[in-house]
């Protein structure tokens, strides 16, 4: 039986307000490290929406937090990056169907990230370096998608995309070991993030610095901003990363020569961890974290 409009109309909105409310109730898993159930959530979403007509913008909206879910999920576990790129190019496909530029440069950012961290890990499980040099080709996809995100941004005036997209433009030039270009980088997403008062990225970047302040051998200063990008994290109630957060300090303890602290922030990021569903994690990732070298 065909819908009227204005039954159509009706239906639209019923789905509407019943996804809005199942992404707060998703959203709430993910930032607290339950990514099975935000998974198992927004399965049972997408399956709701094959039901009826379709109805693209909301399946895009599901799908992108599909995908954010999806990237942390494989920086935690290291498995199979297949789903995640199918759920991604899914997102990126309607988000360009849709001809809205925000939600495209939603997808282009997702796809960036997706390709550094699958990067990541490849080369780590490989037994290589996170780093490498620009002409070898690694991260080069990640960084193009990165920019037309960034590009697409500036032109929105979206500030927290954009001081997301320069914090993940300058990720990669810290793989690639140029880190003039990367703190530039991390100090503009700091501004903007600093200025609209944007919780989760203020984090990212002071934690970066602090791996940077660790690497040149300044320690104090590495403490005092690894500090300061755990008490961010946990002012952003964003739990998945909080073990990271921790291995952080831990290397900076180890490093001078503190092994209780050390010890302390060992055990915090197991502890966490093992709630998140995630026992081998601390155990997986190697000194200075999962994202730099020895």
């Amino acid at each position: 039986m065909q819908l009227t409009q204005s039954n159509h109309e009706q239906f639209t909105s019923h789905y509407t307000r019943a996804i809005d409310e199942l992404c707060t109730i998703v959203r709430a898993h993910y930032t607290n490290g339950n990514l099975k159930s935000a998974q198992q959530l927004l399965r049972t979403a997408l399956q709701l929406l094959e039901v009826d007509q379709p109805l693209p913008q909301l399946r895009l909206k599901l799908l992108l937090i599909y995908g954010q879910v999806l990237i942390v999920e494989h920086l935690l576990t290291r498995e199979d990056p297949t789903n995640m790129f199918a759920i991604i190019r899914q997102a990126h496909q309607l988000a360009e169907e849709s001809q809205d530029p925000q939600r495209i440069a939603d997808a282009l950012s997702l796809l960036g990230q997706a390709h550094y961290f699958a990067t990541i890990v490849a080369r780590v499980q490989a037994g290589q370096s996170p780093n490498s040099s620009q002409s070898a080709g690694h991260y080069n996809q990640s960084l193009a998608y990165q920019e037309q995100a960034l590009a697409l941004r500036e032109d929105l005036q979206d500030t927290r995309g954009i001081s997301e997209s320069c914090f993940q433009v300058g990720v990669i030039y810290e793989r690639w070991q140029q880190y003039e270009r990367s703190q530039t980088c991390y100090a503009r997403a700091s501004q903007l993030a600093e200025q609209h008062n944007y919780a989760f990225e203020k984090t990212e970047p002071t934690r970066h610095r602090a791996l940077y302040a660790l690497l040149q051998g300044h320690l104090d200063q590495a403490l005092i901003l690894a500090q300061k990008a755990l008490a961010l994290r946990e002012a952003a109630h964003f739990k998945p990363y909080l073990p990271l957060d921790h291995l952080l300090l831990r290397d900076i303890y180890q490093a001078k020569g503190d092994t209780a602290n050390a010890q302390k922030h060992t055990t915090s990021a197991r502890t966490i961890a093992v709630e998140m569903g995630y026992p081998g994690l601390v155990d997986s990732t190697p000194d200075r974290g999962i994202i730099h070298n020895e």
